[in-house]
């Protein structure tokens, strides 16, 4: 292991076949129920399915400092369906953290296909070029 990833290495909770445990963040997979709470740091690009008062901070990809509310995707789904522009955002962005609240949420990608993952793969291309 590079030194790199070793600095990455750590454990998060999941839910797999009905328990919950902690697993090395190279080992979730796509369909995993990934459980989050203020402090955390996504691994993966997710959506929430579940939660309560979750604001993130996306300022590692955006750069925009304000703290984003993200909502349970049926309730995102609902938002939208009657016209509502707040609330209706469940995507949780691997690289941001989670500054307030808990819940579930399915992983939509890992590794180099996450938003954190094409960045740093993009990083790393202009850095060769130059």
């Amino acid at each position: 292991m590079s030194d790199r990833t070793q600095k990455e290495a750590r454990e998060v909770k999941v839910l797999r076949g009905g328990r919950i445990g902690l697993i090395s963040v190279y080992d979730l997979l796509v369909g995993d129920i990934l459980l989050v709470e203020a402090g955390d740091i996504i691994p993966v690009d997710a959506v929430l399915a579940e939660g309560h008062n979750i604001r993130c901070d996306e300022s590692s990809l955006t750069g925009e400092s304000e703290t984003l509310k993200k909502v349970p995707v049926d309730v995102a789904l609902k938002n939208a369906g009657i016209g509502e522009t707040k609330n209706c955002d469940p995507c949780l962005l691997s690289g941001t953290k989670v500054l307030e609240g808990v819940g579930r949420s399915i992983v939509t990608a890992v590794g180099s296909n996450s938003c954190y993952g094409r960045l740093m793969s993009g990083i790393s291309v202009l850095l060769r070029i130059s």
